[in-house]
């Protein structure tokens, strides 16, 4: 599995159930032990105790702009314990049974990551945490090669089906302190 969103979150996003400007927005380290199903898993409570190592840590310095969800970069202090394989995006409610699951990360730099006692990083690429992008497959996000697709989509008088689109959640680095 590559990074991806959770659908209930994204559904979350259209129902207006998650603001990401204005909602308290968390990561968590956590283990292989917790196995994602993006298609059916909706809040952190499903993400054992035992899974989790550290966190949850709220994101700071949030802002938004033409569809890229920025923060700074995000300290675990002191960690230690199991090796995490995955940081996991969502939206903090202060219940872990009614705060929705948004993202999990599971490629980045320095993935997986083994706690020393020290501190983790999450370090943002570019400060971006997500992209709302509109319909386009990792390899067709060169706007020239888009256009080029939709001319060719009405010369085939609409037998051409759009890629899904989503939420890109680019590839952070892990630094461990």
């Amino acid at each position: 599995m590559a990074n991806a969103m959770y659908g209930l979150g994204r559904e979350a996003f259209l129902e207006g159930g998650i603001d990401a400007l204005t909602d308290t927005l968390a990561i968590s380290l956590v283990t292989s032990a917790y196995s994602a199903n993006l298609s059916t898993d909706q809040f952190y409570n499903i993400i054992s105790g035992g899974a989790i190592v550290a966190g949850p840590v709220t994101l700071t310095s949030v802002t938004g702009s033409l569809g890229t969800l920025s923060a700074a970069n995000t300290i675990f202090s002191s960690v230690s314990g199991t090796a995490c394989s995955q940081v996991v995006l969502f939206k903090n409610t202060g219940t872990s049974s009614t705060s929705p699951l948004i993202g999990n990360v599971n490629v980045a730099t320095g993935l997986p990551v083994t706690p020393n006692g020290g501190n983790i990083t999450v370090a943002w690429a570019g400060g971006a945490v997500f992209t709302l992008f509109e319909g386009l497959a990792e390899d067709e996000k060169d706007w020239r090669v888009w256009t080029r697709v939709k001319e060719l989509a009405r010369e085939l008088r609409g037998r051409w089906k759009r890629s899904e689109g989503g939420i890109y959640l680019p590839e952070p680095s892990i630094l461990l302190g």
